[in-house]
């Protein structure tokens, strides 16, 4: 039987925590008998009003995946899908387009949209 939990996973004392920074944390967990597992329906989108300069340009050159791309701006790998989200990237797997120009949220503005990512999950 499946249940689901309404709960996140670093709400749940049977799993180790996992960083802020990690995709997982806006995902519900449920249970099936003893396992659990993450409702993966749950959808982020960026507004269309979002302020400009949270957004900087920038042109790939290099063939790189999006976990060393986000560690070369974030310095935290695990934010590779904040860059996915703010592209509207639908497949993750296929790393970004050698010559393209990717909208890259700024440093400073992380914590924030993440706080606010977390403040809706709620």
């Amino acid at each position: 039987m499946i249940t689901d939990t309404n709960k996140y996973r670093n709400q749940i004392k049977d799993l180790s925590p996992i960083s802020d920074t990690r995709y997982e944390n806006i995902l519900k967990m449920g249970l099936c008998d003893k396992y659990y597992f993450y409702n993966i329906i749950k959808k982020i989108k960026f507004p269309d009003d979002i302020m400009p300069e949270v957004f900087y340009e920038k042109y790939i050159t290099v063939n790189i995946p999006w976990t060393s791309l986000a560690h070369q701006i974030y310095g935290d790998l695990n934010l590779w899908w904040l860059i996915c989200v703010a592209n509207n990237i639908q497949n993750p797997t296929i790393n970004p387009e050698l010559g393209k120009k990717y909208n890259i949220i700024n440093p400073r503005y992380v914590d924030t949209i993440l706080a606010e990512i977390q403040r809706q999950s709620v």
